[in-house]
């Protein structure tokens, strides 16, 4: 009989050695007589052995492990791709179930793609991913009832469901929202490794912007992490250049104006000033050169309140740097700070530029120093002042102080409408030390008309440009010109000390450094506006003198003239600067005898008493023309004590006065905007006068003579709408072809030989 082992848990326990080998290890015991003779044994153990498991399951199950991690590596495109593909035999269901029903199915899809399109639409605003996302959405309910209808055992429903979830996935993928997506993945993925290196890893990237040089990276900071002042004063863009390769001066850090977790970090991978900012009045866009008579074809397309100058570009926006001189808030002086060589005249000639392209601006300089501007833009310039010229450059300061109080008058409170005929003056004072610095010799005539541009030239349209090698009283002589400037303009300067100079807080606003901002290229400069607003880049090239001076002969004299009664009150002002209307009213002006004696001209002399504010009481009273000037002087053409002459001289004046008073127009219930002022000028300016609404003015004006027209008649004689006949008779008074005399809605219209003799056109 075979003995056989009993199985585990049966039977008395086998009693083991205990005894130990050489070496401290158990012995194994002896063998047993089953297991050395019985050869059925291990065919026994098999039997009663427990069952292995299966080696498929395990394998199944880290399969779908790792199928799951790559899918949700890539949730968007990868988990699309799969539940189209489990779409399919899921059409199956319907098919069996849903034979009948698949018209049914098929109603979902019209109503599930218009919810996918609203609900992504409002959020990413992309017509191709909200597309995307609709078809996906609509071709679920199309598929079911596809399948419903025709199965999905046969080729061509196999064929055309591949087709059509290949392109749904394709469209998806491709979508601008996935590509943004994948995009900010590899630049998080980038900072984080940034980050890591830099010390912040507890931050977090919101967004990266690609830029003209380079990228910029908007970080989340968190609470606990360090503030951006912090890290602009450390050590973090040496760290960020290390990354990158790049030299630590092309990492800048900003901190956020509104939040203070946040902060920008610029990387700059590309050279800014490689190139310089070719001029589009000296250099086309395809790199050929401009004629100069080309380029002054634009002399006096614009208004000054059309825009800001444009002066030269960021080269890492791609922006416009622009210059605020006159707005609806009036003028706005520019202080400009510049060592030798750092740029101020060519940011100058470019203010010039910009001003001859201005119908309604006159331009002054004044260089005492070197006279570099009033040499360039001589041909151009309304008035200059160059080396040796201290008392030509009185004389023009003499003549500004004249033009603020005259206008001061004339505005009574408001501020300057630019025109042709009531330009802005813009005073540019170039190496300013020589004219208001300790130890200029005209300082003390100077100073005061400049503090008095500073102050009260803004509603008046004089702007003050002023450009010095350092921003000290020593050169300014004044502090009026840093408390008024709008803008201040810094070009290179010699050391961080000069900067603070001219901008004491440039650091708290992130201001780049002049001393070392751009390196040795020509034309760099920062624009800071009031309130901490700034810009840095570089200024367009007019560096070529004579090609500068090619320029301003062409574009030439400008057409604005001061107010005529302005200009013939200036002393001498006529003679350099002939004015017809001036030059006619200075004449008659003369004729006039004064019974007191003097010289009524503003700076002419002592202001006599009985003319209060500088003007003369009969003037604006009485008529100047010669021919009916009395023998007392007085203009009234007859004798006032002979009262047979007053008797014929007053003779219809009640009638008359009865008709202006009856055709006076009622004032509008709500002013005239400026905004409104110049749009309508604008219109004015773009309007072709057909020849029939010419023809039709023309004549009613002609048969009605010297009593002229109203605007509302002329209105309903050329039968067109009040705003259309407002800009047609516009336009023919810019022409010349009619004249107004009086304002607004009470004018009256004549031809030229009909004017009357007491207005001006």
């Amino acid at each position: 009989m075979i003995r056989r082992p009993a199985r585990p848990g049966f039977g008395r326990p086998q009693r083991r050695p205990t005894g130990r080998g050489r070496f401290g290890g158990r012995r194994r015991a002896r063998y047993t007589d089953a297991e050395m003779f019985d050869p059925l044994y291990p065919a026994v153990v098999d039997q009663h052995a427990a069952p292995r498991r299966p080696v498929m399951g395990p394998l199944a199950r880290a399969a779908a492990r790792g199928y799951v991690r790559w899918v949700l590596a890539s949730p968007d495109t990868r988990g699309l791709g799969t539940g189209l593909a489990a779409l399919y035999p899921a059409g199956h269901l319907a098919y069996e179930y849903a034979t009948g029903e698949w018209l049914l199915l098929g109603a979902f899809a019209p109503p599930a793609a218009l919810a996918a399109w609203v609900a992504t639409y409002k959020t990413h605003g992309s017509p191709r991913y909200s597309g995307a996302i609709a078809a996906i959405a609509a071709g679920i309910p199309a598929w079911f009832a596809t399948a419903a209808a025709t199965g999905i055992t046969n080729l061509p429903t196999l064929l055309g469901y591949t087709l059509t979830a290949t392109t749904a996935w394709s469209a998806y993928t491709w979508s601008d929202v996935l590509k943004e997506r994948r995009r900010f993945a590899e630049a998080q993925a980038k900072w984080e490794t940034i980050a890591g290196l830099a010390g912040l890893e507890g931050s977090r990237l919101l967004r990266t912007e690609r830029t003209r040089t380079g990228v910029k990276f908007k970080i989340d900071l968190g609470v606990q992490g360090p503030s951006a002042s912090r890290l602009e004063r450390g050590d973090l863009a040496e760290q960020i250049a290390r990354c990158y390769g790049i030299g630590a001066d092309q990492v800048r850090i900003r901190p956020h104006r509104k939040n203070a977790r946040i902060a920008w970090i610029i990387i700059q991978l590309v050279d800014l000033w490689s190139n310089i900012v070719p001029h589009p009045a000296v250099v086309a866009d395809d790199g050929a050169p401009v004629p100069a008579a080309t380029a002054a074809a634009g002399k006096g397309q614009r208004s000054i309140l059309d825009g800001p100058y444009t002066l030269g570009t960021d080269p890492e926006t791609g922006d416009d740097l622009t210059l605020v001189v006159f707005d609806e808030g009036g003028a706005r002086h520019v202080d400009i700070v510049g060592s030798n060589g750092g740029g101020k005249t060519n940011t100058l000639s470019n203010i010039v530029q910009q001003g001859a392209e201005c119908r309604d601006v006159l331009t002054v300089a004044i260089d005492l120093g070197k006279g570099v501007i009033p040499t360039l833009w001589r041909e151009h310039l309304h008035d200059y002042a160059g080396v040796g010229e201290e008392d030509k450059a009185l004389q023009i300061f003499e003549w500004i102080d004249a033009l603020l109080d005259e206008r001061a008058i004339d505005l009574a409170g408001g501020t300057l409408a630019p025109s042709a005929t009531s330009p802005v003056v813009q005073v540019i004072v170039d190496e300013q030390d020589t004219a208001t610095g300790f130890h200029s010799a005209v300082a003390a005539d100077i100073k005061p008309v400049l503090d008095k541009i500073h102050k009260r030239g803004r509603s008046l349209g004089v702007v003050l440009i002023t450009a010095k090698q350092r921003d000290v009283v020593q050169h300014t002589g004044s502090k009026e010109g840093k408390a008024n400037a709008f803008t201040t303009i810094v070009g290179r300067v010699a050391n961080t000390k000069e900067m603070a100079k001219a901008l004491p807080d440039w650091e708290v606003t992130g201001c780049p450094d002049m001393s070392t901002y751009g390196g040795d290229a020509q034309g760099v400069i920062l624009l800071v506006r009031q309130g901490g607003a700034w810009q840095a880049g570089r200024t367009r090239a007019l560096y070529d003198p004579k090609t500068v001076q090619a320029l301003a002969a062409a574009y030439g004299p400008t057409g604005a003239h001061l107010e005529p009664h302005i200009a013939a009150d200036l002393p001498g002002y006529i003679d350099r600067h002939p004015t017809p209307t001036a030059t006619t009213a200075a004449t008659r002006r003369t004729g006039d005898s004064d019974p007191r004696g003097g010289d009524h001209r503003r700076g002419g002399g002592e202001v006599p008493e009985g003319r209060p504010n500088g003007h003369d009481p009969d003037r604006g009273i009485h008529d100047t023309h010669p021919d009916r000037a009395g023998a007392h002087g007085q203009g009234w053409g007859f004798d006032p004590a002979d009262d047979a002459a007053v008797d014929e001289a007053v003779k219809g004046l009640v009638e008359r006065l009865d008709e202006f008073i009856a055709e006076t127009v009622q004032p509008p219930q709500r002013p005239t905007s400026l905004e409104d002022l110049n749009a309508a000028r604008k219109r004015i300016d773009n309007t072709a006068v057909p020849a029939s609404v010419i023809q039709a003015v023309t004549d009613l004006l002609a048969e009605r003579g010297a009593r002229g027209a109203r605007r509302d008649e002329l209105v309903a004689h050329l039968k067109l709408g009040k705003s259309r006949a407002a800009e047609h008779l516009g336009a023919l008074r810019r022409d010349g072809i009619i004249t107004t005399a009086g304002n607004g809605k009470a004018a009256r219209y004549y031809l030229p030989d009909h004017t009357p003799d007491d207005h001006t056109a």
